[in-house]
């Protein structure tokens, strides 16, 4: 049986043809002799009027029957022509209908793949690259769900077929959102072409009921624009305060904590409640709620973070967010129509979805329609910015996207705390990652009174730091500069830095190392503030990593703990360090300095040694 082959077949087909043709037939380009072409097109004619015979496509690639009827004419019709006379024949493989079939595939031939995959799985009812074959094609039908069971009959999973059920089962989330929902991304895309927006090559995705993002209709170049938003379908600083409850904000110049976000929020709201805003198709696009922002988390979400200072970061969000409310409420009362919940999802909605920009110059914050929709990861995959030159938005491509792959911008490199925060998410190894950390001095140092006049400030209350795994970082810094300064005990040595850095300019976050002893009692305090700071939590880091592995948590919960993961990894690498820093400067000379650093371990910790002995030296002299 031959079986006609055209140039654009995979390479593993064209061999497994030429391998059978034998020695008198060498030369592939015999086939081109055949005039096969006639008899292709005629039967693939055949094939697409079976398709078309039936209630539609669906019903073909549900029906094994129909599916058997387009075997027989393609195969049986081979048999009837003269090609067998030439001796010409080739065994019923099921690894050649495979490859083949992903040659169809490629070439964008969806039921002639099919036809080949099934023919496979006729010869063969066990072969898992022909049946994942199959799913890639009924999928790229649009046949998700027959695809989907089309991989759960899988017995023995590549790790192809694991991947592609995982994507599928996501991508077939779409088919739960609601009539309106595909409605509302329908306007929206029709209202920007209407404005002269530019969107060729990307297209909203669903990958789950809250999780939304763009991706590429088509392979896309490096540096190519791949979306243009007009000024005239921005939302911006300047029009948000152009509203009478903004107008009066500014009258009474309100002492808003976050003034940018309170201006687009009331104008956000405002326009919402106009069952005719010019605004409306961007509106209803936007997520109705917010269920992974931490405020509001419920009680049993807000468990998970037990012991993380995260916890105070959301109770001081909520209550920053009710006095901007109750600020803008108390000068423009017709403001109080709109609920404290309401104005917390137009916060958060602010929060996470607008632009810093430049226009002529002038730096402002907007709304951006479908712009806003891209999801966040580092590396970035675009850059974005405001064209005075097109009077509008654009994104360009950083490098080549594949079709079919989710479209990327960067939202910088901040910690989880800031990105559960303000996005509702979380990053895995996360190298931005912080813990606030609380740092509280002892009333009873015999230096305490001493110290509060010398800084003319109270050391009564606690002092909050953020810490990094980066000992060069300022936060750090500061830190480890106060901390110098608390365990000074001996008023010798603080008239001394007194003396040094001048009485009215000395800043205690400023203290540089003053000696060994100084440095050692340093290191004991960052112990035990670490310490006493992951004792705050029901579990270890290493307990939290065995929950991540084996628990079925929620997306809050995950977040969570990830979040909480983070905060102990660095508390747990400066307990380490303090750990080592005690162990060396107690013996502190240049033989155990280098007995120290042949431990390669140890290597992390040489800038700051150097840094010690640099000040060492100049203290001596």
């Amino acid at each position: 049986m031959i079986i006609f082959v055209r140039n654009k077949l995979q390479k593993a087909g064209l061999e497994f043809i030429r391998n059978k043709i034998g020695q008198q037939h060498k030369e592939f380009n015999i086939i081109q002799n055949f005039n096969f072409n006639i008899f292709y097109a005629t039967q693939k004619q055949k094939i697409r009027a079976k398709f078309k015979s039936i209630e539609g496509r669906r019903k073909y690639c549900i029906s094994e029957q129909i599916i058997q009827q387009s075997n027989n004419i393609l195969y049986e019709s081979s048999l009837q022509t003269n090609y067998k006379n030439d001796n010409i024949e080739l065994e019923e493989n099921p690894i050649y209908y495979n490859n083949r079939s992903q040659a169809y595939f490629q070439t964008e031939e969806l039921e002639l793949a099919l036809f080949d995959c099934n023919k496979a799985l006729q010869l063969n009812p066990g072969f898992v690259k022909a049946m994942t074959n199959k799913a890639q094609v009924l999928y790229e039908m649009g046949y998700v769900q027959e695809a989907i069971e089309c991989l759960q009959s899988i017995n023995n999973h590549t790790p192809e077929s694991e991947i592609l059920l995982n994507q599928y089962q996501q991508q077939s989330l779409k088919t739960l959102l609601d009539q309106e929902e595909l409605e509302r991304q329908m306007r929206l895309l029709e209202w920007l072409k209407q404005g002269k927006a530019i969107f060729p090559k990307i297209k909203i995705e669903c990958y789950s009921e809250n999780y939304r993002g763009v991706n590429a209709k088509q392979t896309i170049s490096a540096k190519e624009m791949i979306l243009f938003i007009p000024k005239s379908h921005m939302i911006t600083l300047e029009m948000a305060k152009e509203t009478s409850v903004a107008k009066k904000m500014i009258q009474f110049r309100l002492d808003l904590l976050s003034p940018k976000h309170s201006f687009l929020s009331t104008f956000l709201l405002q326009e919402k409640l106009k069952p005719n805003s010019f605004w409306k198709p961007y509106i209803d696009i936007l997520p109705q709620s917010y269920p992974s922002f931490p405020i509001f988390f419920n009680n049993s979400d807000l468990e998970w973070l037990k012991g993380s200072p995260f916890q105070k970061q959301i109770k001081d969000k909520l209550s920053d967010l009710k006095k901007d409310y109750t600020d803008i409420c108390s000068i423009a009362p017709e403001f109080s129509q709109y609920l404290f919940n309401e104005f917390c999802w137009a916060r958060m909605t602010a929060s996470s979805r607008i632009f810093g920009i430049n226009i002529k110059s002038v730096k402002t914050d907007a709304f951006v329609p479908l712009a806003d929709m891209l999801n966040h990861k580092r590396p970035k995959l675009t850059s974005w910015c405001y064209s005075d030159e097109k009077q509008g938005f654009i994104i360009e491509t950083d490098e080549k996207i594949e079709k079919g792959q989710m479209i990327f911008d960067s939202y910088g490199r901040k910690c989880n705390s800031r990105f559960l925060l303000n996005y509702g998410f979380v990053v895995e190894d996360n190298d931005a990652n912080e813990v606030n950390v609380t740092v509280e001095s002892d009333q009873h140092h015999p230096l305490f009174k001493l110290k509060e006049q010398t800084i003319q400030d109270s050391l009564q209350w606690p002092k909050t730091f953020r810490l990094v795994m980066d000992t060069e970082e300022n936060t750090v810094i500061e830190f480890m500069s106060y901390i110098r300064f608390l365990v000074i005990n001996d008023e010798n040595q603080l008239q001394l830095l007194l003396n040094q850095k001048g009485f009215l300019n000395f800043k205690p976050t400023k203290t540089q190392p003053i000696g060994i002893y100084n440095e050692l009692d340093m290191w004991k305090m960052i112990g035990r503030i670490c310490k006493k700071a992951l004792k705050q939590y029901p579990t270890t880091f290493e307990q939290d990593q065995e929950i991540l592995k084996i628990c079925e948590l929620t997306t809050n919960q995950r977040n969570c703990l990830i979040l909480r993961m983070g905060e102990k990894e660095i508390l747990k690498f400066y307990q380490q360090f303090s750990d080592k820093m005690k162990q060396l400067l107690s013996n502190f000379n240049q033989l155990e300095i280098n007995i120290f650093f042949s431990k390669e371990d140890n290597c992390k910790y040489l800038n700051y040694i150097n840094k010690v002995v640099m000040f060492q030296n100049q203290n001596d002299q």
